[in-house]
């Protein structure tokens, strides 16, 4: 019985997989459920905007490309929703350019198809748990930022980078 409260108390993380391959989301969709995650499928980026903005996801994988735009720009105004939700970004048309500009427009990573499920398991963990964290941390007026990290300043441009450093110290991730 306490391994049911157990099991029941912990918060399922909920996934947004967006591609408009029906057999992409459907084996994410398996696979993922199948890894305790909660998961809700888009097929266009426009659809997965609007899901988006009504229910609150914990991490994001979407296509880059689809017929209705690509995943770049969905990155875009996915930032504009939440600035720190993890975004995986995927494709089976990747090159390291590609990679780059992805990362460097705010997504969290970059796969390329194919993949294997459990090394996108392990990278969502990863990146969840780190957000949690960064997220988990006191505020910054709570104690002085020199007595927390070294840094000094309390702008919120500095709050900021206090939060992109937090993150990304926790992942295996070059800055």
């Amino acid at each position: 019985m306490n391994q049911i409260l157990i099991t029941m108390s912990k918060k399922q993380l909920h996934i947004l997989v967006v591609d408009d391959d029906r057999l992409i989301r459907l084996m994410l969709e398996t696979s993922l459920t199948l890894s305790g995650f909660q998961i809700t499928c888009a097929r266009s980026g426009r659809e997965a905007l609007a899901i988006a903005q009504t229910i609150k996801f914990d991490g994001i994988i979407t296509d880059v490309y689809m017929p209705d735009g690509d995943g770049l720009t969905l990155l875009q105004e996915l930032r504009q929703l939440s600035s720190d939700i993890p975004v995986i970004l995927m494709t089976a048309q990747g090159s390291v350019d590609l990679a780059v500009q992805s990362v460097g427009e705010g997504a969290t990573d970059f796969i390329a198809k194919p993949f294997e499920v459990e090394a996108l398991t392990t990278l969502l963990h990863r990146y969840i748990n780190a957000q949690q964290e960064v997220d988990a941390q006191p505020s910054p007026d709570a104690q002085p930022d020199s007595a927390r990290s070294g840094f000094v300043g309390r702008s919120a441009a500095m709050v900021q980078v206090y939060k992109l450093v937090a993150q990304a110290a926790r992942t295996d991730a070059t800055v």
